[in-house]
């Protein structure tokens, strides 16, 4: 009724700027006619914009997920309910538009809520995410680099019988068997190291060169919310190209995406972060 009400203010308002009388149907009638509405079901658009993000909210609640509050990572932390909403909207159209299988291994998030700080942690099956301070598409792509990480490090596991492969993940050893090794051996010698021959063409950010765990977790990104650009890139580069042909096959299953800008693409240059670039945010999300 409050919504009625308000719009209803608004039609009297325009309509004494128009010169109308204040006969609501009349009043509803020309405001079309003059534009300032496309038509009545303008109003239910909105209420069923609000709808929406009220239920993909809800069902963020019903994925199997330990929701944890801000205040466990930051005590400061301290959200309105309609902004607490919304990070939960962006946050269930974003999983529900990736790859499930990593999705399914994701079991821990804390959406907190600051000016600054990290924006995003991943690893394992356990994500934090900073949900204030941040356009919707920036908050999305740190989600989505962030599901690389639990893609990298939660799906693509190898195991102890195989041995050590020459990669550490903090304290745990990355085994030989494990299917991201064919992924960090294209630009690193280890998690420290890079190649001899490396250079910054070889990656799709600047933040990428800082480890094999992020240059995994760029490319992830960057292959869902860029591929127009990637694939452009890896034209004029062999590893981007290997990264590229990876990523496909054994992560994605063959599917590629087209969200990106390609005519924003410059193959001598390269962002220090993926996540900041612009892309197509509704053609990602699949609800």
């Amino acid at each position: 009724m409050r919504y009625t009400v308000t719009f209803f203010n608004l039609g009297i308002l325009l309509a004494t700027m128009l010169g109308l009388n204040f006969d609501s149907n009349e009043i509803l009638n020309r405001l079309v006619e003059k534009n300032y509405l496309a038509e009545s079901k303008y109003i239910e658009y909105n209420r069923s914009a609000g709808s929406s993000e009220e239920s993909h909210a809800a069902s963020l609640e019903e994925m199997g997920i330990s929701l944890h509050p801000g205040t466990d990572f930051a005590p400061e932390s301290k959200s309105s309910p309609s902004s607490l909403k919304r990070c939960k909207s962006l946050v269930y159209r974003t999983l529900k538009s990736l790859p499930q299988e990593p999705v399914k291994r994701l079991k821990n998030l804390t959406l907190y809520f600051n000016d600054e700080g990290r924006r995003g942690l991943g690893g394992g099956g356990t994500i934090i995410l900073r949900c204030q301070n941040l356009e919707d598409a920036e908050l999305v792509g740190v989600l989505v680099h962030e599901m690389g990480h639990i893609t990298d490090t939660g799906v693509l596991n190898g195991t102890s019988e195989s041995g050590y492969g020459g990669f550490m993940d903090g304290s745990n050893p990355v085994y030989k068997n494990d299917p991201s090794m064919a992924f960090y051996g294209l630009s690193f010698e280890n998690e420290t190291t890079l190649k001899a021959d490396a250079t910054e063409y070889d990656f799709v950010s600047g933040y990428a060169m800082s480890d094999p765990f992020e240059d995994f977790a760029e490319s992830y990104a960057y292959y869902i919310l860029h591929g127009d650009e990637f694939r452009e890139l890896l034209k004029s580069n062999t590893i981007l190209q290997e990264k590229y042909d990876y990523l496909k096959t054994r992560v994605f299953d063959g599917k590629e995406y087209y969200n990106g800008v390609v005519e924003s693409v410059k193959t001598t240059e390269r962002q220090y972060d993926v996540t900041v670039l612009p892309y197509d945010l509704k053609k990602f999300f699949v609800i």
